[in-house]
């Protein structure tokens, strides 16, 4: 095997950017999640803490990790990439329920404050549902999606770091939202949603 490409697949570049992010996210997270378990252990279970930190890691592994290096190189860990950063990373955490968890890590002034903004009725709340809402969702994760795998738009985010960067984190925030009514963490702002509907609503998406 070609040396270069040996060092390379064991090589992990370091991105303060990525890793100080994904960091922060998982320092909230912990605190929030301890804090809150010795009011509620019921409220905050060991399996969320894994699934969110697991999530966390897929991200690392998505922006660090030789598969990053690889992606301009070769279109299936291109691909793999952005299956990380769309199909496994969002649902993960979002399956933790983060938000709550979140608020719990934050002081008590400052949590209290933000969670009057997502109570019933605020225009926050009905902006979270209104762009979390499964009309909204699956075609703006579908414009975002093969809209950067245009010719033109692809070819610039191989060659721009800074596209590559936007390309990465509209992929990954519209996925967020396309996963969000799936699994309707809280606050909980969609009702019961067929599990037929959900199927057809996933692979319509990937297909």
């Amino acid at each position: 095997m070609d040396p270069a490409v040996t060092v390379s697949w064991a090589s992990w570049e370091w991105r303060p950017d990525a890793a100080v992010v994904v960091a922060a996210m998982g320092i909230a997270y912990a605190v929030g999640w301890r804090r809150l378990r010795r009011q509620n252990p019921r409220a905050a279970r060991p399996w969320r803490l894994l699934l969110y930190l697991t999530g966390l890691a897929v991200i690392a592994v998505a922006l660090m990790s030789p598969v990053d290096a690889f992606a301009p190189l070769l279109f299936t860990m291109h691909m793999v990439q952005h299956e990380l950063l769309t199909m496994v990373a969002p649902p993960l955490l979002l399956l933790a329920n983060p938000l709550p968890v979140v608020l719990w890590g934050l002081p008590r002034s400052l949590r209290h404050r933000l969670g009057r903004l997502l109570t019933r009725g605020t225009r926050l709340r009905r902006a979270l549902r209104a762009l979390t809402w499964m009309p909204v969702t699956w075609p703006l994760y579908i414009v975002i999606l093969w809209g950067w795998h245009l010719p033109a738009a692809y070819e610039a985010s191989l060659r721009v770091e800074f596209l590559h960067n936007v390309q990465h984190l509209s992929f990954f925030a519209s996925a967020l939202l396309f996963w969000w009514p799936l699994v309707n963490p809280a606050p909980r702002l969609h009702g019961h949603i067929p599990y037929g509907f959900r199927l057809f609503y996933i692979i319509a998406a990937v297909a």
